[in-house]
């Protein structure tokens, strides 16, 4: 990936670089490492939207509704709904 906001600069880098690899040009950037790139006329905006949704996809949660905080404040995650913490050991022999 070259980028740049000097075209002539841009160009020369991409004419080195193809003397020493070799390389393709996949015209513009619309996805990179699950990070979609969208452009506008003086901005770029960098999304994770498609990631997080096939994600969500995968895992059967495409119909949750999202919350600003899951859990309220101190609370602590318990097999039981009364038990007040998780004992490690008795954790992994229930789950493992």
């Amino acid at each position: 990936m070259v980028t740049g906001n000097n075209p002539p600069d841009q160009a020369a880098l991409e004419n080195y670089l193809s003397k020493e690899f070799e390389m393709k040009d996949l015209g513009s950037l619309k996805y990179f490492f699950g990070i979609e790139v969208l452009r506008c006329k003086f901005e770029i905006f960098l999304s994770q939207r498609k990631y997080v949704f096939d994600l969500l996809k995968e895992t059967s949660m495409t119909g949750y509704k999202p919350v600003s905080t899951p859990l309220a404040e101190g609370m602590k995650l318990g097999i039981n709904q009364n038990q007040g913490s998780i004992d490690k050991g008795r954790y992994q022999r229930l789950v493992g």
